[in-house]
């Protein structure tokens, strides 16, 4: 129940533009033409001559060829194979003419633009590589026609399975918002008049392709004046003759374009559907967090053909709201964001029973082929959004309300965008797995920061002096189970994939810091030894002795004794090596100070150096030891 991606004959004011324009394509494609294949460059080069052939081409020709000498194909002209070249400009420009053409193609599949209002026109459509198109020109004549371009507007919009009734339902609140004064039933129609606006049609064949557009507004009165509402109807996903890219593309174009979304669904809220609206949410989220666009800003979960207790409308749809919500809270980490925004205030549910068998089988969608319940809830519904749409004006993120020229502005730019966004998954769990290797990678560059900032502490003698080795692993340690914490709560799938991810995780936080921790170990005693030994000098310097060239021959010593030491016997040797050698080239009293001195350290080393092993097990974090280590 859809629309034809099929244009009508064009205007006599747009067909010399347009024959001009591909024209000129045709033009330009026949300059990047090669003589020998006759089709467009590929790795075009130029020789001696000047002239451009594919290389493959020119290879193929110069080696098949009898004659010993290499010659141009076109001009004779000898050449030099050495001096042949590939040519960057040209191979650039053979991709932009090829780009050129390919818009040109898709524009003439295009309807063309017209003035006249009230019809559906197409916004949006995915040529066969997947790009996405915007028709600007429509666009602004619906957004920024006079009596809208300055006027809040509100965007209800329709997405989906294909084939359940999407674009059947929009017709029938065209007829609404047609008859907004209306108090009784005669809004729906007469028992036996067809249904029209948006095509649609009974059937198994997909008809709406792409993104289309009622392009009259409905001027409906708010507390703060007009607003201008607009109707959205968007291709069915899950459609097996589009690939999942696009469809998830259009999905979520569609929901950063409205801002009344109505999710239609067929029996029950499933768990493919759950994992659709998940891709859904997620691209229109990545998408729209550049032009600050909520992905939604109001959902009804619109279920049909609903058949388990005979409760419909609002009523029974909050129910079962209730209970999806319970099965996701059971299981957080599946579908995060479609829990977040199902959890909002601003999403319901509604259920609809079966239209009908009349109605299924192939009608023109009069009322006297549904069955009365089904005609009551879709009176109901209708007469509700009517009611309410025009309290869900379009909003950026800081909730401020977008006229139809803002609005146009933010598709226009969110569309160049969105041509380039590929976001690599074709499926729930290929989205899963994605997302949890982009998270796995941000923590892992978060951790190697957090390495970098620590490493920062062991260049200077005296801020790596502030940290212990053990100190330093002990603060390492809790970087690792802050982030694996992270990990576990961000991720997304089944437990076994989350698991495995987090068990990455781990192994490379666990190498990173051995690493590090045994670097940061090794640079912190030499600076021990170093304060150790200045200490040392500084005590014996008080009693008069001279400082001798025997300090570098202690330190090298020291240093040698440290490798089976640990970091507060470090310090310790330090101090013996820098009295002792100074007691040993002082003399006098510098040399009785400095001998006492020495034999008390040296006997402080042995005691510390019997423990050391427990010393560096037991050492926590206490800032008065370390400053006590920097002042002894």
């Amino acid at each position: 129940m859809g629309n034809r991606n099929s244009a009508k004959p064009p205007t006599s004011s747009t067909v010399p533009t347009s024959r001009t324009v591909g024209g000129m394509i045709h033009n330009l494609q026949e300059d990047i033409i090669c003589s020998i294949c006759l089709e467009s460059f590929k790795n075009p080069v130029s020789i001696d001559c000047g002239h451009n052939f594919c290389q493959d081409c020119l290879f193929t020709h110069w080696n098949v060829s009898l004659n010993s000498q290499y010659r141009c194909p076109e001009c004779r002209h000898l050449c030099h194979p050495e001096r042949m070249y590939l040519d960057a400009r040209l191979k650039r420009l053979v991709e932009k003419i090829k780009q050129l053409h390919l818009l040109e193609e898709v524009k003439k599949k295009m309807p063309t633009t017209s003035s006249v209002l009230g019809q559906p026109v197409q916004l949006v459509s995915l040529d066969d590589n997947g790009n996405l198109y915007l028709d600007a020109e429509a666009l602004s004549s619906c957004l920024e026609q006079e009596e809208v371009k300055d006027t809040p507007v509100c965007l209800i919009s329709t997405i989906g399975e294909q084939r359940r009734g999407k674009s059947f339902l929009l017709n029938f609140l065209l007829r609404k918002l047609k008859n907004l004064a209306a108090t009784d039933n005669s809004w729906m129609g007469q028992e036996d008049e067809p249904l029209t606006g948006f095509e649609w049609h009974p059937g198994i064949n997909c008809i709406t392709k792409g993104i289309w557009i009622w392009n009259q507004p409905f001027l409906v009165p708010s507390e703060n004046g007009k607003v201008a509402l607009f109707l959205i109807d968007t291709e069915g996903s899950m459609d097996i003759e589009r690939s999942m890219e696009n469809s998830v593309k259009l999905s979520a174009f569609s929901m950063l374009l409205s801002s009344y979304q109505i999710l239609n669904l067929s029996h029950m809220l499933k768990d493919p559907d759950l994992e659709y609206l998940e891709m859904f949410l997620h691209v229109a989220e990545s998408v729209g967090r550049q032009y600050k666009l909520k992905p939604i800003q109001h959902l009804d979960l619109l279920v049909r053909d609903w058949v388990y207790p005979a409760t419909y409308g609002f009523q029974g749809g909050q129910d079962y709201l209730q209970e999806i919500l319970q099965r996701l809270k059971g299981q957080p980490s599946r579908h995060p964001q479609v829990l977040q925004t199902l959890k909002s205030t601003n999403s319901r549910c509604y259920l609809m029973p079966y239209p009908g068998k009349k109605l299924v089988m192939g009608t023109e969608g009069t009322i006297a082929d549904m069955d009365e319940d089904f005609r009551e809830c879709l009176k109901n519904y209708g007469n509700d959004i009517a009611r309410s749409a025009r309290m869900h004006i379009k909003r950026n993120q800081d909730s401020i309300p977008l006229t139809g020229t803002q609005l146009a502005i933010k598709i226009k730019d969110l569309s160049d965008l969105m041509k380039q966004y590929h976001f690599g998954f074709s499926s729930p769990i290929q989205m899963a797995n994605t997302f949890n290797l982009n998270t796995k990678e941000q923590l892992q560059k978060q951790f190697t920061k957090f390495i970098q900032e620590q490493e920062q502490l062991s260049r200077s003698l005296i801020t790596s002096l502030r940290v212990t080795p053990a100190s330093m692993t002990k603060r390492v340690q809790e970087k690792q189970q802050k982030l694996l914490q992270e990990c576990n709560d961000l991720l997304q799938g089944d437990e076994p994939c989350r698991t495995d991810i987090v068990s990455c995780l781990e192994n490379y936080l666990q190498c990173e810091a051995k690493d590090f921790l045994e670097y940061y170990t090794r640079r912190y005693k030499p600076h021990a030894i170093k304060a150790g030994i200045a200490i040392g000098v500084g005590a014996v310097g008080l009693a008069g002795g001279a400082v001798g060239a025997g300090v570098a021959a202690a330190l090298l010593a020291a240093e040698a004794i440290v490798l089976s030491t640990g970091a507060a016997a470090t310090f310790a040797i330090g101090t013996v090596a820098g009295a002792g050698t100074l007691a040993l080239v002082g003399g006098g009293v510098g040399a009785g100070v400095g001998n006492r001195i020495g034999n008390a350290k040296v006997q402080e080393v042995r005691n510390m150096a019997e423990d050391n092993n427990e010393v560096e097990e037991e050492e926590e974090v206490n800032p008065s030891d370390e400053r006590n280590l920097i002042s002894s």
